[in-house]
């Protein structure tokens, strides 16, 4: 047995609350080095030697690790508990004391004192496993033409392009994107600015004119709403645009200004010319970097949230930059929105290992840029699905398991190379319905449903095509939505099983309740054997969507199946 490999913390992601009564608990060893493995719990107050014993299964594997986890539940909410383990050729025990032989005293446990309710995992029942649509509002379609509009809708864009898209345009085509199957509408920020993107506010108590302003928001959220979807706005707390009266008051006052201390500023005066203060990426002076640790700040910005949050009635935020803004804001954040909005969703972009932000007082859950990653790489034959698999798993390993229905799985985004750009259509096709079929909120931005291209930003913002929306370029979305919506259990709360497969073909299965569907994805162009029955199917190649039950144990090349 492997025993520098064996680790365990009673805190973090490897002793958890996941009910009022229930403990969840983890062990990482060396890969395929344990034959079992046990835990032996009791109440911390219970000095007798009347442990209960749980199994524990095999989480997750990644390339030299294996994750086991068990759910312990005590009515008196105390835990101390020790592990026994079986390898290959021996048989031990691991406490808070190291590794025991023998006998193994109640004082050798590791300890979880109590759980207390407000460290219980909470997330929006709605979210899980929904499907997202991301919008850039400027964009995405056009009610009217607008005096700042500088561009024709099928122009390329340019970084100070604007082309009219509005929050009409949105009401207008409510029912196409409810028809991909859409849950959640996310928008990019509304708040006043001049730029198209508006992640340099100007004012974070007004909703921007080019979008149509407050009374147009209020209409789609209504209209949002009465579709039964909802709709999530853009956060940004990060840094505001050099336009903003708070920071003209610094670049006026400087060392007067009563808000010099808003930000990270170098030297005085302050000039946005040399660009003297921190900024968003360091390089971007219209964009002062503020200081989130500041109580005043924290008050400001999360004030602002709250108020948006009442009047429009949102279903949750998705925070930019998350993992540059001080933790106490976003804790304070959280705790303010749910007292608004107790079931409102809280999502943190971060590109990276988002351990830090979930641990239940921040956000709720995080733009998972590593599944797009590892997805590409696959999709390019840099890895084989092992190492897919393995790779995902290693991302895993970092969250607590009741996370893992809400990570938003994403192929793509306004920050990154569009989707069709980087592996071609009918690739970008099946790997829209895998990130549909994985475990997680699958995220889809506007466009990717019918393979709009795009490089570098600014050249992935172009605007929605809307003459090659089509019932044949989106069937294959809707239909295989519908049969989500039909196996709702197993794709919003199942379990995902991978298997290990040959060439380019991606497998895993979705279990729930005794029920299991096995999905494939052909990324190769060769046949590849399955095995099932055929409940769903879709050809990239001729845009051919299968719905009727057939026996296979053949998928064509760059096809994707779902098979019992």
């Amino acid at each position: 047995m492997k025993k520098e490999s064996i680790f365990h913390i009673c805190t973090g992601t490897y002793a958890y609350a996941s009910g009022k009564y229930t403990l969840n608990v983890r062990l990482k060893c060396a890969k395929n080095d344990l034959k079992s493995a046990r835990v032996h719990y009791m109440n911390v107050y219970d000095h007798s030697q009347n442990r209960h014993i749980s199994e524990m299964h095999r989480l997750c594997s990644d390339e030299f690790s294996d994750l086991y986890e068990a759910e312990l539940t005590l009515p008196e909410r105390h835990f101390k508990y020790f592990f026994e383990l079986d390898g290959r050729d021996e048989h031990i025990y691991f406490t808070a004391d190291g590794f025991l032989r023998g006998n193994v005293d109640n004082k050798n446990s590791f300890f979880f004192p109590v759980i207390n309710e407000d460290e219980i995992p909470q997330f929006p029942a709605w979210a899980k496993g929904a499907l997202v649509y991301q919008i850039f509002v400027d964009r995405f379609f056009s009610s009217k033409r607008r005096e700042r509009v500088n561009r024709e809708w099928d122009e390329l864009p340019d970084r100070a392009s604007i082309y009219g898209g509005d929050f009409d345009g949105i009401v207008e085509k409510l029912d196409y994107i409810r028809g991909l199957g859409t849950e959640v509408i996310y928008l990019c920020p509304v708040f006043r600015s001049k730029t198209n993107h508006k992640y340099d506010i100007e004012d974070y108590y007004a909703i921007d004119d080019m979008f149509g302003g407050e009374e147009a928001l209020v209409r789609l959220v209504n209209a949002v709403h009465a579709k039964g979807m909802r709709l999530i706005l853009d956060c940004v707390f990060n840094h505001m645009s050099y336009e903003n009266a708070i920071f003209k008051d610094v670049v006026k006052n400087g060392e007067k200004s009563r808000y010099k201390d808003w930000f990270y500023l170098y030297s005085y005066p302050v000039d946005v010319q040399k660009g003297n203060y921190d900024t968003f990426a360091g390089c971007v002076p219209s964009m002062p970097r503020l200081n989130t640790s500041n109580p005043e700040v924290i008050s400001y910005l999360v004030d602002s949230a709250v108020y948006w949050t009442k009047k429009l009635g949102i279903d949750g935020w998705r925070l930019d930059v998350a993992d540059e803004v001080s933790t106490s804001l976003w804790r304070r954040f959280r705790e303010e929105i749910i007292k608004v909005k107790p079931d409102a969703l809280i999502i943190g972009e971060i590109w990276n290992h988002a351990t830090k932000w979930m641990g239940g007082d921040q956000v709720h859950t995080v733009t998972n840029y590593k599944y797009r990653k590892w997805l590409l790489d696959f999709i390019h034959e840099r890895i084989d699905s092992e190492t897919f698999w393995q790779k995902i798993a290693s991302n895993n390993m970092l969250y607590k398991t009741p996370c893992y229905d809400y990570l938003i799985n994403l192929l793509g985004s306004h920050d990154t190379i569009r989707i069709s750009e980087e592996v071609g259509r009918q690739k970008a096709a099946l790997a829209l319905l895998a990130t549909m079929a994985f475990r997680g909120m699958p995220l889809i931005y506007y466009g990717d449903e019918i393979g709009l291209e795009g490089g570098e930003d600014p050249d992935n913002r172009r605007p929605m095509p809307w003459r090659e929306v089509s019932k044949e370029n989106t069937e294959y979305v809707s239909a295989f939505s519908k049969l989500r919506k039909g196996y709702e259990d197993i794709f919003k709360s199942g379990e995902l099983r991978p298997y290990f497969t040959k060439g380019r073909l991606l497998a895993f299965e979705r279990a729930w309740g005794g029920q299991a569907l096995k999905i494939y994805i052909n990324f190769g162009a060769d046949e590849a054997p399955i095995d099932g029955e055929q409940i769903f199917g879709y050809n990239a190649g001729t845009k051919t969507v299968t719905t009727e039950k057939k026996d296979v144990n053949r998928i064509e090349g760059f096809s994707f199946a779902v098979c019992k």
